[in-house]
């Protein structure tokens, strides 16, 4: 502030100088010397009187900034003393021609003087009508002036000014310099330029007044005064055209601003529109790079979608203007996937933040400015869609043009960021509803299954009773007969005896099985099961079993039941009665699909390590349409037979995987289906005990 002052006061006391030695050397070199010029008069008058009345415009234009009455009085001064200058500049010298510019001195002395007026005298409405009052006045008193000038006293002599002239601008000089104290005062306290630049116009002005004393019209003297009035317009006039400069400066940047604004406005209602519409991110990606590249005019967007699995952030979606030719770019960025800190995609990642590259192809962090530079991408910024610190992807935007950071922009995309980021937790949050619900109703669709099955198996229970105690009554019949035979027909009737044992033997296996599938399938459906057993065991001897029990159904159905490399098949660790009831399912299941002649065939093989098992369950059957095989392994699997349940592939599903093995299915309508299941030698790896949580998984299939 002081340093302002001090070339304040610099530039003053020059001018009072340059003026004062101008006067001296006019005084020496012209003494007396007459230049009568009324047109360059005219004009000097003319000018001083425009550069009048723009500044008090100027200065009425800007009172609200102010709240000062003073400057308002000031401003309207300036306003008289241009009109009445504009009068003395068209009158002719001997038709008021020195009465208007004294009047003209004098009302610009009473304004400037009003800096010493204390505020607050002056209400607003009489405040207010001060510049039309003096407008008015003085256009009134001009046009008298002009109109009659014989009519108003005389202020100029043949030979000099008159006694009243003089009084009157030897008082406008007391007040302009008064208001120049006043005004330099001002400024030490409030360091305005207006108020330096009052204080300068008014020095001037009480200057030249001091000097039209000590004139006579048209001599050199005169002269001198006249243009040490018109270095004041000139200062006023480079004011306001500063003034000028600074307001459409302003007005340029407001209207730019508010053109961003709009953009920035546009760009948040059209995303906000696009999340409203859209069922998820994938959906609303490209929407979205749409609307932020059209709104804020950039000309390539692209998004990258977390892989939460590898912790990558991957290409997913594009957008560009028609205008725009980036193949190389693109097809370059659709190949790379980015790490937390590579790269901007990746730095965006680490900081959580919108960066904002000025020119990707001088930025050594960027790894594809070679590509970028080839087809002329240079301004990027790129900012994280995330919800807290969970990031989901990461949007960025390119220009061909070289972009300094916009921090409103910024901002801007930080926000939009989130408001993706909850978008896609709240759909997030609806699908998993949506599963909860649809858990829920399997849920209770699967008690009522459990419900009836428990009834069931204690109907079963009550019925295999009498075989049971039937079938080993029946055995001690067939004894005692056998025993009370004679030694020839025993050993002829000894085949006999031989299959009504095994067949006895299979209704108690049978019956016992029955009653434990059932137990164990409603045990599946509510979630409840006894942890495996594991111990070494040969496949051959479990498909054996398996085929023993369905021998009579597949005679029946005249299918024939094989077997391929079982017998070369290394013993494994498994739970044999888990493994029973898994191909059970698959075989019982396989054997009324298949035709007349038809077969089933269990294959076994090794992998190249013999680390695992692969069994092939393989019927040469009907197939089934890709619906039902889709469905398999569910609890949404579709039965084919009538009062079926569809819960038996989802039972061998919950076999293989209590094994750590995998099952797949091969099957073409017409040709037959392949079972594919593969099981390690070494069984499943351990678990700790207090996660040891095996899926309930054993039951015969019924569907």
């Amino acid at each position: 502030m002081k340093h302002k002052l001090s070339a304040q006061r610099l530039f003053l006391a020059g001018m009072i100088a340059a003026a004062v030695l101008f006067d001296l050397i006019v005084r020496s070199l012209f003494p007396n010397h007459m230049w009568v010029n009324v047109p360059l008069h005219s004009t000097v008058e003319a000018l001083g009187g425009l550069a009048a009345v723009l500044m008090g415009l100027v200065l009425l234009a800007r009172k609200a900034e102010w709240e000062d009455e003073r400057l308002q009085g000031v401003a309207s001064g300036l306003l008289g003393m241009g009109i009445l200058e504009g009068f003395h500049a068209v009158s002719s010298p001997d038709q008021g021609f020195v009465l208007l510019r004294s009047a003209a001195s004098l009302l610009g002395g009473v304004a400037f003087s009003f800096v010493w007026h204390p505020p607050g005298m002056i209400g607003k409405r009489t405040r207010d009508l001060i510049p039309y009052l003096v407008i008015g006045g003085t256009v009134a008193f001009g046009i008298l002036a002009v109109a009659f000038p014989q009519q108003l006293p005389r202020f100029s002599l043949h030979d000099g000014f008159a006694p009243m002239a003089l009084a009157v601008n030897g008082l406008a000089a007391v007040l302009f310099l008064a208001g120049a104290a006043g005004f330099w005062l001002e400024s030490g306290r409030t360091g305005r330029p207006e108020h330096q630049l009052l204080a300068t116009l008014a020095i001037l002005f009480g200057l030249a007044e001091t000097m039209f004393l000590f004139s006579a019209p048209w001599e050199s003297e005169w002269w001198t005064w006249h243009f040490v009035r018109f270095a004041a317009y000139v200062l006023a006039l480079t004011y306001v055209s500063r003034g000028y400069v600074r307001m459409v400066r302003d007005i340029r940047n407001a209207l730019a601003e508010t053109k961003r604004s709009g953009r920035r406005l546009t760009a948040e209602y059209a995303v906000t529109r696009v999340l409203a519409e859209s069922a998820t991110l994938k959906d609303a990606g490209q929407a979205i790079l749409q609307a932020l590249g059209e709104s804020l005019e950039w000309e390539l967007g692209m998004f990258w979608s977390m892989e939460e699995q590898k912790q990558r952030l991957r290409f997913v979606d594009l957008w560009h203007a028609p205008h725009v030719e980036a193949a190389e770019f693109v097809y370059d960025s659709r190949g790379r996937t980015f790490q937390r800190g590579e790269g901007l995609i990746g730095r965006v990642w680490a900081t959580g933040k919108p960066i904002w590259i000025p020119d990707v192809v001088t930025d050594p962090n960027f790894r594809r400015a070679p590509m970028a530079a080839r087809v002329c991408l240079h301004g990027a910024f790129a900012f994280p869609v995330r919800k807290g610190e969970e990031l989901y992807g990461v949007m960025e935007f390119f220009s061909h043009e070289s972009r300094e950071p916009d921090q409103d922009v910024l901002d801007m995309v930080a926000d939009i960021g989130i408001k993706v980021g909850l978008f896609v937790d709240r759909k997030r949050t609806e699908e998993e509803l949506r599963r909860t619900e649809a858990r829920l109703l399997e849920e209770q669709r699967l008690a009522e299954v459990a419900r009836v099955l428990g009834d069931i198996g204690h109907d079963l229970k009550n019925m295999l009773m009498p075989i049971v105690t039937g079938a080993g009554l029946l055995e001690e019949e067939l004894s005692e007969c056998f025993s009370k035979l004679p030694q020839p027909a025993v050993s002829a009737a000894q085949s006999s005896r031989d299959l009504t044992q095994e067949l006895i033997e299979m209704i108690r296996q049978g019956a016992r099985r029955i009653h434990d599938r059932v137990k164990e399938i409603a045990d599946s459906v509510k979630g409840l099961t006894r942890p495996p057993r594991f111990a070494p065991c040969r496949m051959a001897d479990i498909v054996s079993s398996v085929y023993a029990t369905l021998r009579i159904l597949a005679d029946e159905r005249k299918v024939a039941l094989h077997v391929e490399g079982l017998e070369t098949l290394p013993v494994i660790r498994a739970d044999e009665s888990r493994l029973f009831n898994a191909l059970y399912n698959l075989v019982n299941n396989a054997i009324p699909e298949v035709p007349s002649g038809g077969s089933v065939t269990v294959k076994g093989d090794t992998d190249n390590a013999r680390k695992n098992i692969v069994l092939s369950v393989v019927d040469t059957g009907k197939g089934m349409s890709p619906e039902v095989r889709d469905s398999l392994f569910t609890y949404q699997a579709i039965s084919r037979k009538v009062g079926g349940t569809g819960l038996g592939t989802k039972i061998v599903k919950d076999v293989v995987d209590a094994h750590g093995g995998s099952i797949t299915v091969e099957s073409e309508q017409g040709v037959g289906t392949s079972f594919h299941i593969t099981l390690p030698v070494e069984g499943p790896p351990s678990r700790s005990p207090s996660s040891s949580m095996y899926p309930a998984d054993t039951g015969r299939m019924t569907s």
